[in-house]
């Protein structure tokens, strides 16, 4: 087994395509096949099914593709902790940041590398957070802010940076100027949701379980704008945090009453993979991280959120 085929091999999985991974590397397709063919002769093992559609892995090519996303990232983390052991932390570190946290978070954090850590350089992947768990369990991306929910996986570091309190939010026209409001008062309203996968979702529904209350649900959809157009439209009612509406509460006519119960709140936490090591530039990143979050949050700029104040690792 040689390096190179695990980096041809991860890349073919990555484009669902031999032409496209041969493109994209430089490399002759009939040799880039005859590379993949000698893996699998090597392993004794099918690795990709081929069809008109394109190329996707067996079931045991996707564990040899996480495994080879590991060998590779640890390889290229050697590379830049050789390299810069006597300087300054330099290279590329990948983040994961849910839609509300990125928009909070990322600005501040850019500004604080580029103040401390010129040479290191973000990149940041904005998505669900139920995804971003899989990019980092998959290697893709060495760390990711995560909605923490009540199972954990087993190979996850997770470090707790805040609890935001959960609000039900309407059109400032209708509801009580009550400034709180409690679960009973909530579940008179019709909802306009994430869907079931989404992590606050699921913490929003164990919640009325928990009280023997039943969401009545009118929409579901992901994106928080829109939610956040809908119930400004007075069409319907949602729950969330005060992070996820920020970027619109200055155009929307939002009214927001925080949930009256212990359980209302959801965990922020700092996410890495256990079985690898970050790289020195990722390492600094994931200590830089909770030092701006607790800024945002002791400047109030993290509205409806008790921060952590988590250790450094």
């Amino acid at each position: 087994m040689e390096l190179r085929q695990l980096k041809y091999f991860v890349r073919i999985v990555e484009l669902g395509s031999l032409s496209r991974a041969a493109e994209a590397l430089y490399v002759a397709q009939p040799a880039l096949s005859q590379q993949i063919s000698r893996l699998e002769a090597d392993l004794q093992v099918k690795l990709l099914t081929r069809s008109v559609r394109g190329v996707t892995p067996t079931e045991a090519g996707a564990v040899f593709y996480q495994n080879a996303q590991v060998v590779l990232r640890q390889i290229e983390r050697i590379r830049e902790n050789v390299r810069h052991a006597a300087g300054h932390p330099q290279g590329k570190v990948s983040i994961g940041m849910p839609t509300s946290v990125a928009y909070l978070l990322a600005a501040p954090l850019m500004r604080a590398v580029k103040s401390r850590y010129p040479d290191i350089h973000l990149q940041i992947t904005e998505s669900l957070s139920g995804h971003l768990e899989e990019l980092v369990a998959n290697g893709r991306i060495e760390m990711s802010i995560l909605f923490e929910r009540n199972r954990k996986s087993d190979h996850m570091h997770l470090l707790p940076l805040l609890d935001e309190e959960l609000y039900l939010v309407t059109a400032a026209s209708a509801g009580k100027d009550d400034p709180e409001a409690t679960l009973e008062e909530a579940a008179e309203e019709s909802f306009v949701l994430p869907g079931a996968a989404n992590a606050t979702r699921q913490l929003i529904d164990e919640l009325f379980a928990r009280h023997g209350l039943s969401l009545r649900m009118m929409a579901e959809m992901d994106s928080l704008s829109t939610i956040a157009s809908v119930v400004s439209a007075g069409i319907g009612a949602t729950i969330t945090t005060l992070s996820a509406i920020s970027n619109v509460s200055d155009t929307l006519q939002l009214r927001a009453r925080r949930l009256k119960d212990e359980n209302a709140l959801r965990r922020v936490s700092l996410c890495s993979y256990e079985s690898v090591s970050l790289s020195t530039a990722a390492q600094v990143i994931f200590n830089l991280i909770p030092e701006v979050v607790g800024e945002l949050v002791q400047a109030g700029t993290w509205q409806g959120a008790t921060w952590a104040a988590p250790q450094k690792i």
